[in-house]
């Protein structure tokens, strides 16, 4: 089969030009959505620092390096935790991690806008959304904007792969080569039609794919589908999760902390903690201005770099950003008799936060 003849079977060339052209703004806008993801990190965000330009959300060191979305989004991923947390520990990994993301981002985006291997950006595009979507679906305090994004990225993909890039692309320029009618795979990667027979049943399993990724990842991460409405990870109100609580004799408190839910705009405010004993009698405590004057050692981060999600003081208390993770120690409140304990931070809002101190604790 050459690039300009239709086998037995085959829509015309013409019936796919028509449908390439009704989806000539949805694919400039999913190619332009790509773009601007890498264009914003690769070309438009550079600040001079001691005389030398650096794109900042590329450079390691900033503190708006791009990977900082990685540990916002962590307490919420689905499936893929492992593989993050994996990368989060390897500086170089990182690096490398946001420059493939990067790279590929960019030639996707230039790809569709202008309709060069239409076909294959279209399948990268897909992809690139079912990953966004496991790394950040659940994240949006206002409108679902991360799943939204994603859904709907991955149904315009799937269109644009099924139509091509049609007479406005420079696939269509490829197409009267010789050397693309020698090769009638390069339609797969580029454009043009299809069999008909492979059209019908690849659109029927491409729109019921669209249909499962919709309705299963909405019902998953916020319910509503088959459930009552319930965020599988609450974007709207922060949450701490504490563990590994232990007293010493002298009354210091050590404890992990992890705030893991949260929209990643904010942070978890903590203005109070308590060491309580079981008939709810407070043995120890520290107000604001106690935890605001906490030792730079006393909180130990769980990810040591500048961009990443972190607890810290503040001119009242302490704070942590949505993903953040430490150990932390609140300082001695004087002896602390043996006994069943449970902590309790407070925060500016009012909500509060609890653990029992493991038994047996020093």
């Amino acid at each position: 089969m050459t690039h300009s003849a239709v086998q037995p079977g085959s829509l015309a060339r013409a019936d796919f030009s028509m449908a390439a052209l009704a989806l000539l703004g949805t694919r400039f806008v999913q190619g332009f959505i790509f773009w601007g993801g890498a264009s914003r990190r690769l070309f438009y965000d550079f600040r001079e620092i001691d005389g030398i330009d650096l794109a900042l959300k590329l450079d390691f060191n900033a503190p708006g390096f791009v990977a900082a979305k990685l540990t916002h989004a962590l307490p919420g991923t689905l499936w893929v935790q492992g593989p993050i947390l994996a990368t989060l520990a390897h500086p170089d990994v990182i690096v490398a991690s946001v420059w493939l993301w990067t790279i590929v981002e960019l030639a996707v985006g230039v790809a569709l806008i202008f309709g060069l291997m239409t076909r294959a950006a279209a399948f990268t595009s897909f992809w690139l959304n079912v990953t966004l979507m496991l790394i950040f679906g659940w994240m949006g305090s206002t409108c679902l904007d991360e799943w939204t994004m994603a859904v709907s990225g991955v149904a315009m993909s799937s269109a644009i792969f099924l139509a091509g890039g049609g007479a406005v692309s420079l696939d269509a320029r490829l197409g009267r080569t010789a050397w693309a009618q020698r090769n009638g795979w390069l339609t797969w990667l580029a454009s043009g039609p299809l069999p008909e027979e492979t059209l019908r049943k690849l659109g029927l399993a491409l729109a019921a794919t669209c249909v499962a990724f919709t309705v299963l990842s909405y019902q998953i991460l916020f319910g509503a589908v088959v459930t009552p409405l319930h965020s599988r990870t609450n974007f709207h109100r922060h949450d701490i999760a504490l563990t590994d609580v232990t007293v010493s004799p002298a009354g210091a408190v050590r404890f992990e902390a992890y705030v893991d839910a949260g929209p990643d705009t904010g942070a978890a405010y903590v203005v109070a903690a308590q060491l309580v004993d079981r008939s709810g009698t407070t043995v120890a405590s520290w107000d604001g201005a106690a935890l605001a004057g906490l030792p730079s050692d006393a909180i130990r981060n769980g990810y040591p770099y500048a961009w990443a999600a972190r607890f810290k003081t503040e001119t009242i208390g302490f704070s942590g950003q949505t993903g953040a993770h430490a150990t932390i120690t609140l300082p001695t409140a004087g002896p602390v008799p043996e006994g069943a304990y449970t902590l309790v931070l407070e925060a500016i809002n009012g909500a509060k936060w609890k653990a029992v101190v493991k038994p047996g604790a020093p």
